[in-house]
């Protein structure tokens, strides 16, 4: 059966619309936990902390488990059918610890789906073209990440006189039909995608060999990158207001947006490692000039080259895993992959909060720039130790893409 060119831009699609749902309730939920039921940041922690644990925990395992299905879509469907179970919950939850235990079920469900959504699109992609879906589907999220921004923002996120209690309900109102559509797009809209090959049904799992060493240096990078939050209070040092605040993350959001297809499409011809490379000594920079900022200015034009650093890198990323990875691994590779990076995330922050506690916010900040510089530097130096093409016939490391046979 031949692929179906366009499942990524439907694929995408589906992520734009719950991306735009999860995005309503995510700015607003940490304001109202505290603002309205007078719950502690130190709550908020915990409630974030536990919903991305259950997500990494499940991430290995669901991709690993839609190797041995015969289509990964039920996956997906049971992942995004949960998140939008828990925003529904949001409305009869009577108190904070119902309403954190419905943002750690909204978490579960991207656990669930992540692995498999990612295989799948893999599965699909023509040869050479992985960098393009990828990075349709990766701009189409930040899309809808955009749009439920800007959602929050008409809401009257921010303004004092706004009431809480009301503007979160209208919020619940607002994603859930958001988050049904998804759903109803991805259950009609998208077809079964056939795999290529079958992965033993014995039970064993263990990170696929062939990205164990860019998993590796991925796990440093991951670790200088910490919660969004920690911008969030360096920018209100700055002296923005927490409206200004979501508004800079919607032009961050529309740059790594734009930025996202491009890539894509240059990384499928040029290689992947050079976009990867320097999105990620853009991100170093960005973090040192936010580090040492104490104005508007340099914070604004910082924030801009971490949006850069998405567009540049995040679909680019995945397009390499798929060329790395063999058919029957991709479930399995992508879980690894999303396993490695949620736990240096659960280990990143803290790390972060230690610093900028210990030894100042620009300390804090220039440490996470080094480290990402030198994980940087590793990228290319095992780049070259694989004989990697930064100029290749299509794509990847190698120029090649392993189990599937070019189209050109």
């Amino acid at each position: 059966m031949k692929p179906t060119p366009s499942i990524a831009l439907r694929l995408g699609w589906v992520s734009f619309l719950n991306d735009c749902s999860s995005e309503v309730l995510a700015r607003v939920l940490p304001i109202y936990l505290t603002a309205f039921l007078g719950q502690s940041p130190a709550f908020v922690g915990v409630m974030e902390g536990a919903a991305e644990s259950a997500a990494v925990l499940l991430k290995g395992v669901s991709g690993w488990l839609s190797d041995r299905a015969k289509c990964r879509k039920g996956f997906v469907i049971y992942g995004y059918a949960l998140s939008v179970a828990a925003r529904a919950l949001y409305l009869f939850s009577l108190s904070a610890w119902m309403l954190g235990a419905s943002r750690v079920l909204d978490r579960v469900g991207k656990g669930l789906r992540g692995a498999p959504r990612d295989a799948m699109i893999a599965d699909a992609a023509m040869a050479g073209r992985a960098g393009r879906d990828y990075g349709i589907t990766r701009f189409l999220d930040t899309l809808g990440a955009m749009a439920g921004l800007a959602l929050v923002l008409a809401l009257g996120v921010g303004k004092v006189s706004a009431d809480i209690d009301a503007v979160f309900r209208i919020c619940v109102w607002i994603a859930l039909p958001i988050g049904i559509s998804a759903l109803v797009l991805l259950y009609f809209g998208i077809p079964k995608i056939p795999k290529e090959t079958s992965a033993s049904k014995r039970l064993s799992w263990r990170v696929p060999k062939e990205i164990s060493g860019f998993l590796a240096i991925v796990f440093l990078f991951a670790l200088a990158n910490s919660s969004d939050a920690f911008l969030a209070l360096k920018a209100r040092e700055a002296g923005f207001s927490i409206r200004e605040i979501l508004g800079l993350f919607l032009v961050f959001n529309a740059l790594a947006a734009v930025l996202a297809i491009p890539a894509g499409r240059l990384s499928d011809k040029f290689g992947r490692l050079p976009f990867l490379i320097t999105g990620w000594i853009v991100y170093a920079l960005a973090y040192a000039a936010m580090g040492i900022a104490d104005g508007k200015a340099v914070f604004s034009a910082s924030l801009l080259g971490y949006g850069a650093f998405y567009g540049l890198t995040e679909g680019v990323e995945k397009a390499l895993l798929a060329d790395l990875l063999r058919p029957e691994r991709r479930g399995a590779g992508f879980g690894a992959f999303q396993t490695v990076t949620g736990i240096a995330a659960l280990l990143a922050s803290p790390m972060m909060g230690v610093l900028m506690t210990l030894a100042g916010t620009k300390a804090a900040f220039l440490t996470a720039s080094c480290a990402a510089l030198i994980a940087a530097a590793l990228l290319g130096l095992w780049g070259v130790m694989r004989g990697a093409g930064f100029r290749g016939q299509g794509a990847g490391v190698n120029g090649a893409l392993p189990g599937r046979k070019d189209i050109d």
